[in-house]
């Protein structure tokens, strides 16, 4: 036990360091944002802002369209994940429990287009749109997203529901419980670790995501919160007040979903990988 003291603290030492390494950006970007723009250029840099001011939040909301961006990126983002998991609920739970042909081949299928890089697919996937008059609304980001997110989800939740004991569902079945009502009153309940940490896989790729977001969307007031900041980019200047200020505001509902459910979530991806 003695012996085992040492590597233990060095373990410990070794997460802080690299923790502290990952999140210096967050960090710079948090002080950045807390700095007047005349800083920005200001030679040497400090890493204190001189003047503390919360002006580029302020102007960020009221100069710029950023609520609308984020708003859009809620609704798509929420849009997407609950289609997405109901489907992949349904789907998983069908391959991990009832043998028909084509069961293996759907799920193989499935993952290769999931590896599938998405730069190849998103012009196609434009000019498709673009005949379903689909380009530039929020529902055709909300298909595109749910066809990117939905293989990797039916293999997570799959990989879940098969490492659940089978004979609960057994004895429900011989107690006259229907498929669904087994699935939505049994499954579920015990499904939830898995289930949350889909979610919150297919909430950050959705949130984050920028190809399909810049092609599909052309107007300011459809655009989502990666496209909206890309736009304070331009020829003649780059607004790093704005990008830093709004870096931080849309980092916060992740960060907030991350820590309310990180134990769901280790639960949902450790029990996903004892068995596929």
């Amino acid at each position: 036990m003695k012996a085992r003291l040492p590597v233990r603290i060095f373990c410990g030492l070794a997460t802080i360091l690299f923790s502290l390494i990952a999140l210096l950006p967050i960090l710079w970007m948090l002080l950045s944002s807390l700095r007047p723009v005349s800083e920005f250029f200001k030679m040497p840099q400090t890493v204190l802002p001189d003047i503390w001011t919360f002006e580029n939040y302020v102007n960020l909301f009221k100069k710029t369209n950023f609520t609308t961006w984020v708003g859009n990126s809620l609704l798509v983002s929420v849009g997407t994940v609950g289609i997405c998991i109901l489907a992949a609920t349904l789907a998983a739970y069908s391959l991990s429990r009832f043998s028909y042909p084509g069961r293996k081949a759907f799920v193989i299928f499935s993952m290769i287009g999931y590896m599938m890089p998405a730069v190849l697919i998103v012009i196609p996937v434009y000019l498709i749109f673009a005949q379903l008059r689909l380009v530039n609304t929020l529902l055709g980001l909300i298909i595109s997203y749910i066809a990117l997110t939905l293989p990797y989800s039916i293999w997570l939740l799959r990989a879940f529901f098969k490492s659940l004991p089978i004979s609960i569902e057994e004895s429900a079945t011989m107690d006259g419980a229907g498929t669904l009502v087994i699935l939505f009153r049994i499954v579920l309940p015990i499904s939830l670790p898995g289930i949350i940490s889909t979610s919150i896989y297919a909430f950050s790729y959705v949130w984050n995501e920028y190809l399909f977001a810049a092609i599909l969307l052309s107007s300011d007031s459809m655009r989502t919160f990666p496209v909206g900041l890309k736009s304070f980019v331009n020829d003649l200047y780059i607004q790093w007040e704005y990008i830093m200020a709004g870096g931080i505001m849309v980092s916060i509902p992740a960060m907030i979903l991350f820590l309310v459910s990180q134990k769901q979530l280790i639960q949902g991806m450790s029990a996903g990988a004892v068995k596929g």
